[in-house]
């Protein structure tokens, strides 16, 4: 089958702790493309140059460099712009240093915003952002999230339980604006199928707190913070299929390391599937739709004469069954065989035999309170600040 695709991720966030494991664990799970909304821009260039040179082992990596907003930021590695003759200068930068997509952000105000758009598209290159109107009367190309930070009041996609109505369904078909879901309440996939917490791939390449917040996660997903997560990603999957069955293009994408490495892209599908899609349907969201969007869908995702060799070698049939997706033997990219053993074999040492995944009974994480009451000399931060957010990616 074709190589799959992640079209929203980010390698140096939490991911830079990561090593050289990130690259071999997207392709120990059949993901031989990255598209990266947003990264340090010089990180990004060192990581694509090491890439293209064989020095670093991983999928490709499309990318933009740090996302373009307007007099204030949120991640520290943005770009504030406060002038249109700044905002100039920014995509000035983008040409030089070779951005393959730009990602404004969600202060940057309308009318910089238009000029960004014409000004991008001038390079010949696509842009996306976290809103859908008036983005889609713009002229922009994308929208990350089914529903994420704005600043606009008035563009919300989705209600609180991730609902969307009809009118958000006929902006993204008729437009032809992507949607990127970016399912993070697909973790409610490992409550239903655990096997990818504990096949190898995760428990060798995972770094242990990695593995341990994933855990953790799934475990919360299990007790009843799950039945709001189950709803929530339930309306998700029906936006983004009525998106998909008008017309419109949905393109699969995780924004890990904000969500889980590698085993979100497959717990995405597995959500997609169960929630109306066919398995062919959700597995062009991850092969030739987010090649489209790249204008690369005659050279990826997708296998015939002439295209990258990018494949992935599973054991049975991903028409019939969406978990063979992940039951990657091989992995070929650009031509280069690699089987899952020699993407392990560096960090084999570092597997866990018995992987933590718990009970729904074993015993719960502190409260706040509960750790005032134990040890009061270690807890100096608000629990909150430690929360893994869903959506700023």
């Amino acid at each position: 089958m074709p190589g799959l695709i992640d079209a929203h991720n980010h390698w140096h966030l939490r991911g830079r702790a990561w090593g050289a494991r990130q690259g071999n664990l997207w392709l120990a799970y059949g993901i031989t493309s990255t598209r990266s909304p947003g990264d340090p821009v010089y990180q990004m260039q060192e990581t694509r140059e090491a890439l293209v040179s064989g020095a670093l082992r991983g999928p490709r990596y499309f990318a933009t460099g740090e996302a373009i907003d307007g007099s204030r930021v949120y991640y520290n590695f943005m770009r504030p712009t406060v002038s249109l003759r700044q905002l100039g200068r920014e995509i000035d930068r983008v040409e030089g240093l070779a951005y393959d997509l730009v990602k404004t952000y969600v202060r940057l105000p309308i009318e910089y915003q238009r000029r960004a758009i014409a000004l991008v598209h001038r390079l010949g290159l696509q842009l996306s952002s976290h809103y859908l109107y008036p983005a889609e009367h713009l002229g922009m190309d994308g929208m990350e999230h089914t529903g994420a930070t704005n600043r606009l009041g008035y563009s919300h996609t989705v209600s609180r339980l991730g609902r969307a109505y009809a009118d958000v369904v006929t902006l993204f078909t008729r437009a032809g604006l992507s949607v990127t879901p970016t399912l993070f309440n697909s973790t409610m996939a490992h409550v239903d199928d655990p096997s990818l917490l504990t096949d190898r791939r995760t428990t060798t390449l995972y770094p242990s707190w990695e593995y341990n917040a994933l855990i953790t996660e799934v475990n919360t997903a299990r007790g009843p913070a799950g039945v709001t997560t189950r709803e929530l990603l339930r309306g998700n999957v029906d936006m983004v299929l009525r998106i998909h069955r008008g017309g419109g293009l949905v393109i699969s994408g995780t924004d890990t390391p904000l969500d889980n490495m590698a085993v979100s892209l497959h717990a995405n599908l597995r959500s997609m599937v169960a929630g109306g899609f066919t398995p062919y349907e959700a597995l062009t969201t991850a092969t030739h739709s987010a090649a489209k969007w790249l204008n690369l869908e005659d050279r990826l995702g997708v296998v015939k004469p002439g295209a990258q060799a990018d494949l992935s070698f599973v054991t049975g049939d991903p028409l019939a069954d969406i978990r063979a997706a992940a039951a990657v033997d091989q992995v070929m990219i650009a031509g280069n065989l690699h089987t899952v053993d020699d993407l392990l074999a560096p960090y084999a040492s570092t597997a866990r035999t018995q992987p933590a995944v718990h009970t729904p009974n074993a015993p719960q994480p502190l409260t706040r309170a509960e750790a005032h009451a134990h040890d009061t000399t270690y807890w100096w931060h608000e629990p909150e600040w430690l929360h893994r957010a869903c959506c700023e990616g």
